[in-house]
């Protein structure tokens, strides 16, 4: 039954995974035009130009306090709400991916 379940987790980070990338390249182009001066705090983050360590954690941290919200825009809020539920569900389903062969591995 665990490895069931390793399987359907691993399998379902694939397609959540190119969801998100999508969603976050959707969410940055929308930022750079419509909110510029954010989208420079951000450390004028792309998808692949100058996308490091410090820049992501900006965007993260800008999802998961929903920073996005104060903008008041309706295509940004809907956009990067669902950008932060996929990261969230990533984090939890990439969590349960580790996991389960340990589980798997101590009680088989």
């Amino acid at each position: 039954m665990m490895k069931i379940i390793w399987v359907a987790t691993a399998l379902s980070l694939f397609p959540l995974t190119i969801w998100y990338y999508a969603l976050f390249k959707k969410t940055l182009s929308h930022l750079e035009k419509r909110h510029p001066e954010i989208w420079r705090s951000l450390g004028e983050i792309g998808f692949v130009k100058n996308n490091n360590i410090i820049n992501s954690n900006k965007f993260i941290m800008f999802l998961l306090r929903k920073e996005y919200k104060a903008l008041d825009d309706s295509n940004l809020n809907k956009d990067a709400t669902l950008c932060r539920v996929l990261l969230i569900s990533g984090f939890i389903l990439a969590t349960i991916a580790f996991v389960t062969p340990i589980i798997i591995g101590k009680y088989s």
